[in-house]
Parts: C-alpha cells; structure tokens; sequence
C-alpha cells in the first residue's frame, strides 16, 4: 500500500507563481511586503478553480513566513504574481496537496491543458512558452529538412 501511495506521488501538474514583493494596504495606503502568511518572492503552488468567483480567491500551499513545514491558505489572486506552468516532484508539496481537502491538478495531459488556459488569462507569455515546451518535448529534433 504505501508504495502505491508513493507511486501517485512521483510528480503531478501545478500552476505556481510568486508573492508580489509590495502591495498597497488600507485606507493609509501603507506599503507592505509579502503577504501576512508569505514572504516577498514565496513560491506557491495554485490548485484549480475551487468555486465560481472567476478565480478572484485561490486555494495555495506553500512555505510560510513565521512556521516551519507547508500551509494551506485561501488568498486573493491579487497577492500572487509570475505565474507558470511546472511539473511538481517534491515529496512535501505533494503529500500535502494528496490530503489537501480540495481539488488539486492530476499528472494528464488534460490537467497540463487547463492550466495552460488559465496562462492564457493570467499570463500569456508563460503559456505560449509553455505551449512551445510541449510541442518541443512532442516533436524532438522537428527541423525541416528541404534539400
């Protein structure tokens, strides 16, 4: 059983970005840095659309600014920039996103698929890079040959 558990927990898709460095806060618009839960630059891993807000909250996991180990946190997506599309292998991140109490990306073609649409939204440079990676992994040494 518990290399079966192992087995589903090699590498699945995630969208990731980054915690903006500052943001504008209150009424005094105070400039902080990071989030309350998250340094400047934390990396965090998005799961997929939980509900129907348009994506304006999102479920994240990642390393917190005051404990050890991994939290789950709902945050608003204006906190989280550089997004991309990444295959995720750490054992950590994954387990954690395994007991997670919702949904997460799967390790399909079809989950990779999705967060490239949602690259599109939120960051269409990534998914056109993205887009080029997969049709350069599917199509290894495609060069034209017209001798």
């Amino acid at each position: 059983m518990e290399t079966e558990k192992q087995d589903s927990l090699q590498w699945r898709w995630c969208l990731v970005g980054n915690i903006v460095e500052s943001h504008e806060y209150g009424e005094e618009h105070e400039i902080r840095t990071g989030t309350k839960q998250f340094m400047p630059g934390a990396k965090i891993y998005l799961a997929p659309i939980q509900w129907g807000d348009g994506y304006e909250n999102v479920v994240v996991i990642g390393k917190p600014r005051h404990r050890r180990g991994l939290i789950e946190i709902v945050m608003h997506r204006k906190y989280i920039t550089s997004y991309r599309l990444q295959k995720v292998f750490q054992p950590a991140v994954l387990e954690r996103m395994e007991k997670s109490e919702y949904s997460w990306w799967g390790g399909t073609d079809v989950d990779r698929d999705r967060i490239i649409d949602i690259l599109d939204w939120l960051n269409p440079t990534s998914a056109e890079k993205a887009k080029q990676d997969i049709k350069a992994a599917e199509h290894p040494g495609d060069v034209s040959d017209d001798d």
